[in-house]
């Protein structure tokens, strides 16, 4: 008799710790302690045909270093959960496993999936792994311009200062080449649609509703309050006893969170309701940082409404 035999109904979570060469792997039930494959499509074939019936496999975001096997996973039809490191921490302090290696990190995160039983994620349609891979380009090459035009004011150095201005206009043609990119990338028929109605509102431009549906492809499926805290900008209470604390917001999807800034922003000078609903936040004595972040979390949830529901106007 097999004593490591798993049944089809049992579920096995096994948890992989990825960097850029290696995974670490955690909870292959015949395999009694981690062991190691290389981070690549052999590595993740061979992965992928160790895995006993049942097996639900957990591992971290890691900067893009885990995209390529999380999406073998999902076309190979596997259940995987993609979470979010900082969750993985936390849970690991709780349970006083305070070492860091690879192996025990693989080991975490078996655990989590364990305990916490988090949500397999779903495999995204082709568009929007490409519409994510475009967004998430842009704003890398956004943030190099930005900090070329800091360091350009800084030299002083004739042909410094040409190298800056070249590469300057150099990534500013890569930026203009991706937004025509996602331009069409945009127009694909199952995106057209929500791209629209996102558009609809005022502030929100293409940059920003393909930076939504790329980074939040939730919005319109979850009600506000879950939404909002997929973006991190639910406040939370932080109270004791008598004791009522400040609320803050915290976590959450920082793409998402820059660009309904940028919005926001913007929607204070040409949207009359978001810029009354602004005024009023301030009038009554709330800090800017406050109030802009109530404006994004309005703002979020009227564009959650608009994708939810095909029927719903925007007021004039």
């Amino acid at each position: 008799m097999n004593t490591h035999s798993t049944s089809a109904a049992e579920v096995v979570y096994v948890g992989v710790d990825v960097c850029a060469e290696w995974l670490d792997i955690h909870g292959i039930p015949h395999k009694k302690k981690a062991f190691r494959l290389a981070n690549t499509t052999a590595g993740h074939r061979k992965l992928i045909t160790m895995l006993p019936p049942g097996a639900h496999v957990i591992l971290e975001a890691t900067g893009g270093y885990e995209q390529a096997l999380w999406l073998a996973l999902l076309r190979a039809g596997k259940t995987v959960s993609k979470l979010n490191p900082a969750r993985v921490r936390h849970f690991a302090k709780a349970s006083m496993k305070l070492a860091k290696t690879d192996a025990i990190d693989a080991a975490v995160l078996a655990a989590f999936g364990a305990a916490l039983k988090p949500q397999p994620d779903t495999l995204p349609p082709d568009w929007e792994l490409e519409l994510s891979s475009l967004v998430g380009r842009r704003e890398q090459l956004v943030t190099a311009r930005a900090i070329q035009k800091t360091q350009l004011l800084q030299l002083s150095h004739p042909q410094l200062i040409t190298q800056a201005k070249v590469l300057i206009k150099a990534l500013s043609r890569q930026i203009a080449q991706l937004d025509k990119l996602i331009k069409t990338a945009l127009d694909h028929q199952d995106a057209r649609e929500k791209a629209a109605r996102l558009q609809q509102m005022n502030g929100i431009a293409q940059v920003a509703a393909a930076t939504l549906m790329a980074e939040l492809p939730e919005l319109g499926s979850l009600d506000d309050s879950r939404i909002a805290s997929l973006a991190g900008l639910a406040p939370h209470p932080y109270d004791s006893g008598p004791m009522r604390g400040q609320r803050h917001i915290q976590g959450g999807r920082k793409k998402v969170r820059r660009v309904l800034y940028m919005a926001a922003v913007r929607c204070l000078s040409i949207n009359p309701i978001l810029k009354t609903f602004y005024q009023g936040l301030l009038k009554r004595g709330k800090p800017f940082k406050v109030a802009i972040t109530a404006v994004m979390r309005k703002m979020l949830c009227v564009l959650n409404r608009l994708i939810a529901d095909p029927t719903f106007q925007l007021a004039n």
